[in-house]
């Protein structure tokens, strides 16, 4: 009788560890957001030169408080937003910063693996799987069957190799909604570090 092998566990590589590793790397991308009256969200360092991506529903007053998974806390300011496609970005005083690398949503399948890092109101640096629901298309929005929790807002979505598809934004019938990495790219064309809104 023939006994069933996993050929990753003979390989020696396993799924568990891989994701394991891809969301550490992602927690270091990734900041607390902190805004007048304790409100708070997540943020991707998208530019190593201190350019934070979040949304515009986290990122409602002139200046946060960022803090990096390093622990460090930088003052941000308010460089762009947009309500439209809940984008915000504020930009902190700190240069060299790990950051995002980037792939372009179109690109992904149906089915395709997505791991979401945020700091949930009851934690920092929570990770969740899940699967992108449909493709993209032209729309903003970038849909997954993956578990977010209040605090995840602004945090990366990426794929399974930790490059970041879209900034996620909110839950839809069980459904997390992300803005995809393309829209973002778009909303950041016009944004200089130096400018204050």
């Amino acid at each position: 009788m023939a006994t069933a092998v996993n050929p990753s566990t003979s390989l020696g590589i396993s799924i568990g560890s891989a994701v394991g590793s891809v969301a550490e790397w992602l927690r270091q991308i990734t900041v607390r957001v902190i805004g007048s009256r304790d409100s708070q969200g997540s943020g991707v360092i998208w530019r190593a030169e201190g350019l934070i991506v979040t949304n515009a529903h986290v990122a409602r007053s002139q200046e946060h408080e960022v803090e990096l998974a390093d622990g460090r806390r930088l003052r941000g300011w308010l460089v762009a937003r947009d309500p439209k496609v809940d984008l915000a970005a504020l930009a902190v005083g700190a240069a060299g910063l790990p950051a995002a690398s980037v792939r372009s949503a179109q690109t992904l399948r149906t089915g395709e693996i997505v791991i979401a890092v945020g700091n949930p109101w009851d934690g920092i640096g929570a990770v969740s799987t899940g699967i992108a629901h449909h493709a993209v298309g032209k729309l903003p929005w970038l849909i997954a069957d993956i578990r977010l929790a209040p605090g995840n807002s602004g945090g990366p979505l990426a794929d399974a190799q930790g490059n970041v598809v879209g900034v996620n934004s909110m839950i839809v019938n069980g459904l997390g909604w992300a803005v995809t990495s393309d829209t973002v790219q778009s909303f950041l064309k016009k944004v200089r570090l130096t400018e204050r809104v």
